[in-house]
């Protein structure tokens, strides 16, 4: 027998074989395809803008915007201490879409439709895909090509991931166990992307068939899919959260470490009593655990070091509306009939600062890049330093809903009326001008 046939004979059986395979995973993800659909409505997720160039565009929602006195103002701006000069531009004909900061990149939800779901590149605006998911799906970004979608409006356990810039859907899963909170429609806790490495989603709920007061933790892969660790642990728990080295667990009264795989936990630890309760953070070996009545209002913010030690605690407060960043926990605080924010030390819990901010409605609306505090206001923004909480002045006058911060820009949202709503993007303090053409448009890049 010829020695090339039989060669050749084996690679097309391989190809046909790695083919068949590739077949079989593209039918089993395009039948989750029904839960996405392509958006083409540019009203809830409207294109970027350069801010120099805003009037050569001819875009009715931008005109709109430009007969706004604050969008005048913000978008004229040339840059100070705390500000730098504006970079792109979003001008929506209604709701203005909320972002929140995926490693550099915008995750976008528009309207008022919860299953609308965007992403725009935080450097230049640009949008690089846009989607409608039939139900509302919670999202964890682990790197720039891993998004997991998480379903949990109607119980399912169905997980998919996709390309965090393109989009497209890369594989569809149903995980081992679902939320086991008492609203499992409102339970966000149960699967988290705070697990200490950059590839992995945690989860913690019921398995299907266990016995009451058993609870089940897994970690999936979100660049495969695939369920890579699952055990059972003594417990009903709510939340969880990883440091990489111990696997935190949480529930109303109580919060507990095991090590990946034992069934035993390392410590267990009782909290202030609450309906809720959630992790904050997990870094440093210190471990956050946020509690609060489940009607909500105050509650408080308690936290245990690696060994399971009560460190400090601190109540009064909404433990949701608060920012941790830098080693410190800012939380919105009233004092002396004094809205404002206070800071503690997350290392020891030792009161930092406090410092009125009378106009301020809620903290979480508010961004930092690691040195100082940006909140919004009707007045035009507040910024503090992070370490000693004092202001530092900026010329920023126009009055703003909402800011965050994503790489070295400073993104700022404003609502008008019901019909009108601008987005602007800063440069932060520290970064350095664009390099290239920067009149180019961001839809082009």
């Amino acid at each position: 027998m010829n020695a090339g046939k039989v060669a050749a004979g084996g690679i097309a059986a391989a190809m046909l074989a790695v083919l068949g395979v590739v077949a079989v995973q593209a039918e089993e993800v395009s039948s989750c395809w029904q839960d996405f659909d392509t958006l083409t409505d540019n009203e809830v997720f409207p294109d970027a803008f350069t801010v120099r160039l805003v009037d050569t565009y001819d875009d009715e929602a931008l005109r709109a915007a430009n007969a706004d006195p604050g969008f005048d103002a913000a978008a004229a701006f040339k840059g100070d201490a705390a500000f730098g000069g504006p970079v792109w531009t979003i001008a929506a004909p209604g709701p203005n879409p909320t972002f929140t900061d995926q490693l550099g990149l915008l995750a976008a939800r528009g309207g008022a439709d919860p299953g609308d779901l965007a992403m725009y590149e935080g450097r230049n605006g640009k949008r690089h895909w846009m989607r409608s998911a039939v139900e509302p799906a919670d999202f964890f970004m682990k790197n720039l090509r891993a998004l997991t979608f998480v379903p949990q409006s109607d119980g399912s356990t169905r997980v998919m991931g996709a390309d965090a810039r393109s989009g497209y859907l890369q594989w569809c899963a149903e995980v081992p166990l679902g939320p086991t909170g008492d609203r499992p429609d409102q339970d966000t806790g149960w699967a988290t992307g705070t697990t200490g490495n950059g590839r992995t989603v945690m989860m913690v709920g019921q398995a299907k068939g266990a016995k009451a007061g058993i609870s089940a933790i897994a970690t999936q892969d979100v660049v495969t899919g695939k369920v890579t660790r699952r055990w059972t642990v003594e417990g009903t728990w709510t939340d969880v959260a990883s440091d990489g080295k111990l696997v935190y667990v949480a529930a109303p009264g109580a919060v507990a470490a095991f090590r990946p795989g034992a069934a035993t936990p390392v410590w267990r630890a009782e909290v202030p009593a609450g309906g809720e309760a959630a992790f904050r953070s997990v870094a440093d070996g210190q471990v956050l655990v946020a509690t609060r009545p489940a009607g909500g209002g105050p509650g408080a913010v308690t936290a245990f070091d690696a060994t399971g030690r009560r460190v400090w605690s601190v109540g009064g407060s909404d433990p949701q509306d608060a920012i941790v960043s830098g080693g410190v926990l800012a939380l919105h605080e009233t004092r002396g009939g004094a809205a404002g924010v206070a800071a503690y030390r997350i290392a020891d819990g030792t009161p930092l600062w406090f410092s009125a901010v009378p106009d301020l409605k809620t903290l979480a609306d508010g961004g930092t890049d690691g040195t100082l505090l940006y909140l919004p206001g009707a007045g035009g923004p507040r910024v503090l330093r992070l370490a000693d909480g004092t202001t530092q002045p900026t010329t920023l006058t126009a009055p703003v809903d909402r800011i965050l911060v994503s790489g070295q820009r400073i993104v700022v949202q404003r609502t008008v009326s019901p019909e009108l709503a601008w987005t602007i993007a800063y440069l932060t303090p520290k970064a350095q001008a664009d390099s290239g053409t920067p009149a180019e448009d961001p839809r082009q890049r």
